[in-house]
Parts: C-alpha cells; structure tokens; sequence
C-alpha cells in the first residue's frame, strides 16, 4: 500500500491527502513533527527535504503538485481534478502553481508567527497523529526546533507583515475571479484549483471538515494572539470564507 508522509497539520500536506482521498486513492498517512519529519523524507529518498512525500509502487512524489497529478491520472471520470481540454487544464495548473508558490508560503509564515512563540500552543497543533517518541522529543528541544523553523523559513514580525499583506492580495484575486458568479475558479467544475486554494487557505478559514487537519485555533484556549484571531474572523466573514467553506462541505472526503 501505498505511504504519505506528513506533518499532519501542514496545509500542503492536507492538499496531498485531500486529493488522495476525494479520488478515492489507497494509502495509510505516516505523520512526523516539523524537523523530525526530514529523517522520514530522506528513508522515502525523496529528492526534496520537504513534506508531503507519497512512495507508491516504487515511485516517489515529492511534493503535493506531483501528488495531485498522480492521483488524478488513476481517478475515475467524475473524480478528476484536471480536466481533459488543453487550456483547461492549462489555467487550473497555473493557478494550482501561483496558490503554491504565492499563498502557501506566505500563510504559513503568519501562522508559525503567531504559533511558535508559544509552546503549548504549538504542540496542541504539532502533537496529533505523530509518533510518541518524536513528541517526547520536540517538549525536550522545542527552542531548538522553533529556532531552526524561524530561520528556515524567515519567520520575524517585518516578513508576516508582509506575509500577510500578499495572503490579503491573493484572497482579492480569488474574489475578482468568483465575482462573477462562477461556482467554481475555473468555471463549473470542481478541479485542483479550488481543492489547492482552499487546503492552502483552511488555516485561516478553518472549516468543520478541515479538523483532521489542524484544529480550530478557537479550540487552542486564551493563548492566540489577538491579531490572529482577528485575521482568521476576518478572512471568515469574506466571500473566500464562504468559498472556502462550501469546497469542503461539498468536495472533501472519499467517494462512495
């Protein structure tokens, strides 16, 4: 069977599983803590250091694109997240790449800016469907690993800010774009566009079914940041939290 290595709270890592489930695709999840989870990568001899990371018939993928497009091509008819006509499928692929590149990195970094400086916040995030003994790992050396995330990915308070600023501009394209009354980014259908946008987009949005997931942050207790609350309720009252809400009532889980 086939393996998808996570850090189960990840919003690409929820793309990858979100696209293997909604196909209908056979696999078990085997979840990591962040920097745990590069030992894991490197046994599944993933070219990259990042998750997600699927190991299928001793093939590799690794990242969510390459997982979505492996999904899709075993998909049946109606559970296909690209469409057959070249431009098509064309403008889904470039919008599935400009919500990677764009609005994935960014949200994530204003959300480990107002996660990590908190460590039992953080692990109430972190600890769900990883191993024990990684768990144990990260209470003993968290400073260390909040030190590494904070480099690797250049978490400080100017580049959230900014951060921020392009999560709010992506967020306006993708209302300029449904202003028209397409119920879908493309047009009538359901593709890896909006699957991709809304898995990148749920951690600031945080829909019912999004909860395997990552939990709510109104479950964390007192300890948010109000600016993050303040972030997630705005993004909740915007048409792309309406948007984001109804792909997930509608497009997340397994087919019957």
């Amino acid at each position: 069977m086939a393996t998808l290595v996570t850090i189960p709270f990840s919003h690409f890592c929820e793309k990858a599983r979100w696209a293997l489930d909604y196909t209908g695709y056979d696999y078990v999840e085997e979840g990591h803590m962040p920097v745990l989870h590069r030992f894991a990568v490197w046994r599944a001899t993933s070219p990259r250091t990042s998750v997600p990371v699927l190991v299928a018939g001793g093939h590799v993928f690794g990242d969510s694109t390459e997982i979505l497009a492996h999904a899709d091509a075993s998909a049946r008819p109606e559970r296909k997240l690209y469409p057959d006509d070249a431009a098509r499928r064309a403008e889904v692929q470039s919008l599935e790449d400009d919500f990677d590149e764009r609005l994935g990195p960014h949200i994530r970094r204003v959300i480990y800016f107002y996660l990590l400086p908190n460590q039992d916040m953080a692990r109430k995030v972190m600890d769900r469907g990883t191993p024990s003994w990684e768990r144990a790992t990260v209470r003993l050396l968290f400073p260390v690993m909040r030190r590494t995330m904070n480099r690797f990915m250049e978490i400080d308070a100017r580049t959230a800010a900014q951060s921020r600023d392009e999560v709010l501009r992506t967020f306006d394209d993708v209302e300029r774009r449904l202003g028209d009354g397409r119920p879908f980014l493309t047009g009538d259908r359901f593709t890896a566009a909006d699957l991709t946008f809304a898995a990148l987009a749920g951690v600031a949005v945080f829909p019912p079914e999004s909860e395997k997931a990552y939990p709510s942050i109104f479950s964390l207790g007192g300890e948010v940041p109000q600016d993050a609350l303040d972030l997630v309720r705005e993004t909740q009252a915007r048409p792309v939290g309406d948007f984001v809400r109804r792909i997930y009532r509608e497009h997340r889980g397994r087919p019957c």
